[in-house]
């Protein structure tokens, strides 16, 4: 005769609830399961819908983790600090100083509380989740497709229906209405929202896309939840490229296609993709001035096959690369570019040949230019380092696991190069999220399918 269920014991030999169907224990276990899929679920959905919510959901990625962990060991421990946190306190620490020069004080302040938040978080998520059993690394991972799968969907009938969705909670609730830069009237009703207004959840879905692959590829067949989202993984793939192509951003399009490129070579030569892709880091942050120096210099800002944001961009390139010699070592201040674009805008002059002014903009439209011009040197140095610190962190990671984590920290590196502002809390946010994600499919255990896991 079988023996009946034994109890688990933890690492310090206290004994965890085992949960099996039709005992007490197994049901209450079971709904901390459930709830933590709907948790995830549920936060997917927002941050994709609303990527200004970023800021906030990004500690409350720690509760889940940190929930389970309390369960299981009914304590705490203290996690050895890593090369990571140390880099990101470091970049914090920095700004820190280089905010007392900043001619806008409060997007200064901004950063850095987010930058020692975001520090605290991934140190705290990234070293729990390892530690957790699989049944909660399931249910968050399935809380996750999950969520991303709705809120891809809600997404991709927006971009086919003219952002139906939006005017019908703007018709409900007139605060949502965007300022009147961003609608066209006609006879004194809506006519059109611009067509951009979904860029930021749309650099969300691609950030998302790898580590959601890497979250189907971990979870296995040994469920039958698991089973289902695996069989329409292809359609929702299809459902994301497609939204992605749809839209107007089209950063998120080279960001998506070039961590495919990445992706495929980490699967066909994966000796190989390390070294480039740590070389192409390497040549974003030092090369960048020079670089955008010669494309105003060939004309780029004047080529019509260009679309006229990228053209407007390389006006704003070249002139923000001609701003960092007046403080080459630690930079303008975090936030100068905003603060003397709106003093200086309407008397800037015009680009010779184009209709575009001669300013940094709100920002560079670039993150490697933007650290370059308002954190200096030193600021690059301390991004370049941080870039290698993750890099070199990839490499103790499974085979199976790198190409996603690669392809992954090319979308996140692509995305920076030409759309918003760096500083951004809810951009800033959103690539840690996209981390915590992609740590999430990495802890989970390789997938065998002759194993049903057993929650515990």
């Amino acid at each position: 005769m079988q023996a009946g269920p034994q109890p688990t014991t933890a690492a310090d030999g206290s004994v965890l609830p085992s949960v099996e169907t039709g005992i007490p224990d197994g049901r209450s276990a079971m709904a901390a399961v459930l709830a933590t899929a709907a948790w995830t679920a549920m936060g997917l959905v927002l941050w994709v819908l609303f990527p200004m919510t970023g800021a906030v959901l990004l500690p409350m990625c720690c509760i889940a983790p940190v929930g389970w962990y309390w369960a299981q060991r009914r304590r705490f421990t203290w996690y050895r600090v890593s090369a990571l946190t140390l880099a990101l306190v470091l970049a914090a620490s920095y700004l820190l100083v280089n905010a007392s020069w900043s001619l806008s004080v409060g997007t200064a302040a901004r950063t850095v509380v987010l930058l020692f938040l975001l520090a605290g978080t991934l140190h705290v998520v990234l070293n729990t989740l390892p530690d957790l059993e699989e049944p909660p690394l399931r249910a968050m991972a399935i809380g996750a497709l999950v969520g991303l799968g709705v809120a891809g969907s809600i997404l991709c009938v927006e971009i086919f229906s003219d952002q139906s969705l939006r005017r019908f909670l703007m018709h409900l609730i007139p605060a949502l209405q965007p300022s009147p830069n961003h609608i066209e009237m006609a006879a004194g009703h809506l006519a059109r929202l611009a067509a951009y207004l979904p860029n930021a959840s749309i650099s969300v879905l691609t950030l998302m896309f790898w580590p959601a692959a890497l979250l189907v590829d971990r979870l296995g067949t040994g469920l039958g939840t698991a089973r289902q989202l695996r069989r329409l993984a292809p359609i929702a793939a299809v459902v994301v490229a497609t939204t992605v192509f749809a839209s107007e951003h089209g950063t998120s399009q080279v960001a998506f296609v070039g961590a495919g490129v990445a992706f495929a070579l980490a699967r066909l030569r994966p000796k190989l993709v390390m070294p480039v892709v740590i070389a192409g880091w390497t040549a974003a942050i030092l090369l960048v001035a020079p670089v955008v120096s010669l494309l105003y210099s060939a004309g780029a800002q004047r080529a019509a096959w260009l679309p006229e944001s990228a053209r407007e961009r390389v006006v704003i390139w070249r002139y923000t690369a001609e701003q960092i010699p007046q403080a080459p070592i630690l930079g303008a201040g975090i936030g100068t570019a905003r603060a003397l674009y709106e003093a200086r805008e309407a008397n800037a002059p015009v680009a010779p040949g184009t209709h575009f002014r001669l300013t940094t903009s709100l920002h560079s439209h670039n993150a490697y230019l933007q650290v370059w011009y308002e954190a200096g040197a030193v600021g690059a140095a301390i991004v370049l380092l941080l870039g290698w610190v993750i890099l070199w962190a990839l490499r103790k990671y499974p085979s199976s696991v790198q190409p996603y984590l690669l392809a992954t920290f090319v979308a996140c590196a692509l995305l920076v190069a030409t759309a918003y502002s760096i500083w951004a809390p809810w951009y800033m946010a959103a690539l840690a999220m996209a981390a915590v994600f992609a740590s999430l499919g990495a802890a989970l255990p390789e997938p065998r399918a002759d194993r049903t896991p057993t929650v515990r």
